[in-house]
């Protein structure tokens, strides 16, 4: 099969080249057309010198034919870099991932990861849609990426923790949703004023005017003096991130435990008619729609004096009750 974009035939021109050959295609194991390990490592080296990238050698070795290397290039090697620890000198063994909302990645955490550091080391998970062209609209495949990353830092038998702001926590519910699939029964959710859509809430957000939308999210970056290529970033992603929010969460939650932070005041980013109405549905849903997805009770404290926007800004409360949280646990434990 012949190369179809430039890095494919980038990388057809050094296997060819290390081989020998006249003609690779994508689909040609690289050990089955003369390769070995040595020549593994030639190429290793090859590829580094023509592209500047350096490929692992066990990621040689597990994907034999371009095709599958340049998939590994376009997603694997892209998540292994959307960990961002965000109490790097933490001492703490409870860790706990925060997992980015839509329109940013996991930095708008560092406030709260700081008021948690003596407690907690917290661990970002970064938006996988601002950093790829490949944009991912699918709630399950980008959760299951999130999953992956999340166990390379712990494992299924131990207590897993995860917090997420508004679409972090619609996120935070489907990993919890698969991790309880792969056999995790202790799992704690923080939701910050996560709403998770009603047939009514999808079919109303879904007459919003996704180009008014893009224009008051780039207004509102630049206020905040965000740079254009960042900006540009953000708004490729938006209506990928739209379709990941209209997404159903996979099934209900058996085991897992969830604290929603709800907030008390309106959402001011939605504007006009069609946003007046979703905020009056929200407000007549006081958990937020999360109880229709689990069968444990859910734990809502209300936030009155901060809207969708803006609950962040309230790291005391919401740091204070998680540390309470874990010291209630702690002293069951004991």
């Amino acid at each position: 099969m012949a190369p179809r974009n430039a890095l494919e035939t980038q990388l057809c021109a050094v296997w060819q080249d290390v081989l020998g050959l006249e003609r690779v295609g994508i689909e040609d194991n690289f050990f089955r057309i003369g390769g070995n390990s040595l020549m593994a490592i030639k190429l290793k080296a090859a590829i580094l010198r023509e592209t500047e990238i350096d490929i692992p050698l066990s990621i040689l070795f597990s994907h034999k034919c371009i095709s599958l290397l340049t998939e590994w290039l376009e997603t694997g090697s892209l998540k292994y870099n959307l960990i961002n620890l965000l109490t790097p000198e933490s001492i703490a063994t409870n860790k706990l991932f925060m997992i980015h909302a839509a329109g940013c990645g996991s930095e708008v955490y560092e406030p709260l990861a700081k008021a948690l550091s003596d407690v907690y080391n917290c661990i970002g998970i970064d938006n996988y849609n601002l950093f790829t062209d490949n944009h991912i609209e699918s709630l399950q495949k980008i959760a299951r990426i999130y999953l992956e990353l999340i166990l390379t830092e712990t494992s299924i038998d131990k207590p897993i923790k995860i917090l997420g702001w508004s679409l972090g926590g619609q996120l935070a519910m489907e990993i919890a949703f698969q991790l309880e699939q792969n056999g995790a029964k202790d799992i704690q959710l923080f939701l910050l004023d996560t709403v998770i859509n009603t047939v009514q809430l999808t079919e109303i957000k879904n007459q919003l005017d996704m180009s008014y939308v893009l224009s008051e999210a780039a207004i509102k970056l630049q206020a905040m003096g965000v740079g254009d290529a960042y900006i540009n970033k953000v708004l490729g992603a938006m209506p990928f991130e739209h379709k990941i929010v209209n997404c159903n969460l996979s099934g209900k939650l058996m085991h897992t435990n969830i604290t929603l932070f709800k907030a008390g005041q309106m959402n001011s980013d939605y504007k006009g008619d069609i946003g007046l109405t979703v905020n009056q549905l929200i407000a007549k849903m006081p958990d937020n729609n999360i109880s229709a997805w689990m069968v444990n009770p859910l734990v809502i404290k209300l936030i009155n004096d901060r809207s969708h926007a803006d609950i962040l800004e309230s790291t005391s409360i919401i740091s204070a009750e998680i540390i309470d949280k874990l010291s209630i646990e702690e002293n069951i434990r004991i």
